[in-house]
């Protein structure tokens, strides 16, 4: 049942049923019985519901979702709040049950029924939280990508387009690695990169916007870890060129111990004025997954066979380990790398000769045309 607030709420035994002609006659045996032996059972009737005394300490209790009558009333009786959990059942059944929502209640010890169920009406002081789902970001998707997991994500208020929106709506995501005011035409989107790759947990009432936060929020803390503020100093590029190389070893590297190589090959392109002619950059650019000469020729800010420079974002969301390679190059006068192994090995090279040696061997098995 839906109560105030978008808050789920329990309704505790609401319906008239057999349950409620059994009250009703009990409530009349008691009746008999009070008239039958006066004024002392009628006594004891009226102080089940209204025990004699002031209500006395405070008593706090978390009641879980899904408790019924029977186990709030055992509960209430076992803490001293009300004095018999039979006499509860019974009148809610009468009465008929307050919307109930799990979470922190306050009591007083010593209260009638009637005490005690308008605390359960007004509300609990601390709502118990919802059971929370792990929802893990595989490293080096893409915002498209990351979209098409939450559509397919059970449990989630929201899906992918309200996420790629809600990334959009904001006027900034990351502070550390801030996204250029200006960007080419060609740019597909804006907020690529701009969240970390990581387990992240949620409820039925978590909303797109605070995933992006959280998203966003944990990219900063470890772009600040790693001391992207100084990409200036350490690689001369700005922490948000800086963020879009990690990106590129991210897709890139096969093995953790080859991104700092494949960083430095990058650093050592640029350097020199030379297109950085990654293949990875050419299909985040066509969407596809196959090279073709059409491809290789596309009209594209992202196409680094054919334009010098980085591309205008990054092109994935890196893991950490790219992120620190990109600004923690290795040493080394590499120009050229291809992948030379089954198992993902990339071969580095400093010569044109050498590289089309290596690359001789990704062709013969298969892994390059």
């Amino acid at each position: 049942m839906q109560g105030r607030r978008g808050v789920d709420f329990e309704v505790v035994s609401t319906r008239r049923g057999p349950g409620t002609w059994g009250a009703l006659l009990f409530l009349i045996v008691l009746g008999a019985v009070a008239w039958t032996s006066g004024s002392r059972a009628y006594r004891w009737v009226q102080e089940q519901l209204d025990p004699p005394g002031e209500p006395g300490a405070e008593i706090v209790l978390s009641l879980p979702r899904g408790s019924s009558t029977a186990s709030i009333s055992d509960l209430l009786a076992a803490e001293g709040v009300i004095a018999s959990s039979q006499a509860y059942e019974w009148y809610v059944r009468l009465r008929g049950g307050p919307a109930f929502q799990a979470g922190e209640y306050t009591f007083q010890a010593n209260s009638s029924v009637w005490e005690t169920m308008a605390v359960l009406e007004a509300g609990p002081s601390r709502v118990a939280q919802a059971p929370q789902q792990p929802l893990t970001i595989p490293e080096g998707r893409t915002i498209a990508q990351i979209a098409e997991q939450l559509d397919e994500t059970e449990g989630l208020s929201f899906g992918g387009p309200q996420f790629v929106e809600a990334l959009r709506s904001q006027p900034v995501l990351s502070l550390v690695a801030p996204v250029p005011r200006s960007l080419p035409d060609g740019v597909f989107e804006p907020a690529e990169g701009q969240v970390f790759a990581d387990t992240y947990f949620f409820d039925a009432r978590t909303s797109a916007e605070q995933l992006v936060a959280q998203m966003t929020e944990r990219l900063d803390e470890v772009l600040a870890e790693l001391g992207y503020d100084d990409a200036p100093r350490r690689v001369g590029l700005t922490p948000y060129e800086a963020l879009i190389v990690a990106s590129l070893v991210e897709r890139e590297a096969q093995t953790p111990e080859d991104r700092a190589k494949v960083a430095r090959v990058i650093y050592n392109r640029l350097a020199r004025g030379w297109s950085l002619g990654l293949d990875v950059t050419v299909l985040y650019a066509v969407g596809g997954e196959e090279l073709t000469a059409e491809t290789l020729a596309v009209n594209s800010p992202y196409n680094t066979r054919v334009l010098v420079g980085l591309p205008p974002t990054p092109i994935a969301a890196p893991a950490r380990s790219s992120l620190e390679a990109a600004l923690n190059p290795a040493e080394g006068p590499w120009m050229f790398f291809v992948v030379t192994s089954l198992d993902g090995e990339i071969s580095f090279s400093e010569t044109d000769e050498e590289f089309q040696r290596d690359k001789a061997v990704c062709i013969e098995i298969g892994l390059c045309n």
